[in-house]
């Protein structure tokens, strides 16, 4: 996390990234550069490179790096607008969300081509666009649909253009995380979540430090994993503590992780919607429209977008009620002396309950009966709603086993814990067992 007080130390993960970037594109000091007790360690329009990565890295500076660097030709309003119009050529979804939660006014494109960052900003989208993948096309999906959602709830035009910031800067603070916990496809253990949930935080203060924006655009940021119903994170604020710009880019972050998919509209709004209370009503409520009517759908005679492994449902009720009863058992049993433990333990209750109704409500637990053999169009987008809700619960349980490695700070409590972490997240079970085999003084280092 980056240091804004006196005395300030590079940020080791970010430094790097800047390096990198200094060996396609021009990266110069864009004033004086000091360390800490007024030496100076670059002149202005010295040129970042490789060979001056220690003398910034082992100095704390005056003034935080971010604020005294630049790049020529990074990312920019031009840019941005560039990257808007790609991702609206290539996702109908997203054109059709875009149409529906038009009024009058500026478009989202419009005010999303108006949005204006400073020097440091710039160099973060840049990085993030120069690191391969689609970061800044995600970023700018988040933005326009973060507006168009805005529209749609009535909110302000000044909130709407603080949503719109807020949804194109909301991953910033990844910029900050060591790269190894960020890659493509990789799973994080419950513990490892520790590394990750601090990037909401760690990107409203860059941008209450570097930029001039209205208050609402680092809140906005800070709030874009929480939920209404106090599962999210970093603070599990609850509905009426979370701010509507920031209800607004949790739901856009949402939607954009899955109108990438097949069938994209009909994903966006069971995810919206299979743990009730999750998201702010009265936003999701206002989008209901939007995600009907949209263009054909993907893959839709394609038998493989919707299987789902005759297994896998039974055994996740079967997770589901274990790890219920494991919770209530720890809760009463004479082990759980913590008032801290205890605290968990009844909260985590109350989300798996949740998780239960909404395995009643989606029908979950009623079998099928279909013949493999002779599936109808109406067969098909039955599984195609089983596999999207099963695959939602199965991450809404890891998000409590994640919670709890991350509370139970203390080796007694999280020792207790164990248990019901491994019933709530296969992945942990496995490495845990794994690690207890091949290593059991490491395991017992990092779980314990």
């Amino acid at each position: 996390m980056p240091d804004f007080s006196s005395n300030i130390a590079v940020n080791q993960h970010y430094l790097n990234k800047v390096i990198d970037l200094s060996e396609n594109m021009r990266v110069e000091a864009s004033e004086d550069i000091f360390d800490a007790r007024g030496n100076k360690l670059l002149a202005k329009g010295t040129q970042v490179s490789r060979a001056l990565q220690e003398r910034l890295i082992v100095h704390k500076l005056k003034k935080p790096l971010e604020a005294c660097i630049f790049v020529e030709g990074g990312v920019n309003g031009k840019s941005v607008r560039q990257s808007a119009d790609r991702v609206l050529a290539t996702s109908a979804a997203l054109s059709h969300i875009l149409a529906v939660t038009q009024t009058d006014g500026v478009s989202p494109v419009g005010l999303l081509s108006h949005l204006k960052f400073g020097s440091a900003l710039s160099m973060m989208l840049t990085i993030a666009d120069r690191e391969g993948g689609s970061a800044l096309d995600h970023a700018v999906t988040v933005s326009l649909l973060s507006i168009a959602i805005a529209r749609k709830a009535r909110l302000s035009q000044t909130d709407q253009t603080i949503a719109g910031l807020a949804g194109l800067l909301h991953d910033i603070g990844e910029l900050y995380i060591d790269p190894a916990f960020l890659g493509k496809g990789k799973r994080l253990l419950p513990h490892e979540w520790a590394h990750i949930v601090v990037h909401p935080h760690t990107g409203m203060m860059l941008i209450n430090q570097l930029e001039s924006y209205p208050q609402g655009v680092g809140r906005a940021v800070a709030e874009h994993h929480e939920r209404s119903d106090g599962s999210g994170y970093p603070r599990r604020l609850t509905g009426p503590a979370i701010s509507m710009a920031g209800h607004v880019v949790a739901i856009a972050e949402t939607v954009a992780g899955v109108i990438v998919k097949d069938h994209p509209l009909e994903r966006a709004a069971l995810a919206l919607k299979i743990i009730p209370g999750e998201y702010a009503r009265e936003v999701v409520f206002g989008l209901s429209g939007a995600f009907r009517g949209g263009p054909p759908p993907v893959h839709e005679n394609d038998e493989r977008s919707y299987r789902v492994d005759a297994e896998d449902v039974p055994r996740l009720l079967s997770r589901i009620d274990a790890a219920l009863k494991t919770s209530q058992t720890i809760l009463i049993s004479s082990g759980s002396k913590s008032a801290r433990v205890k605290e968990l333990l009844a909260v985590t209750i109350i989300r798996i309950q949740h998780i239960q109704r909404a395995v009643i409500s989606t029908g979950l637990d009623l079998p099928l009966g279909l013949d493999p053999e002779r599936l109808s169009s109406e067969d098909l987008a039955l599984m195609f709603e089983r596999n999207v809700a099963t695959r939602e619960i199965q991450w809404h349980l890891r998000d409590i086993a994640r919670d709890l490695a991350l509370q139970s700070v203390q080796s007694d409590d999280r020792l207790l814990l164990v248990p019901l972490i491994n019933l709530l997240d296969d992945d942990y079970s496995q490495h845990l067992n794994s690690l207890l085999h091949a290593h059991p003084a490491q395991a017992m280092e990092e779980f314990i």
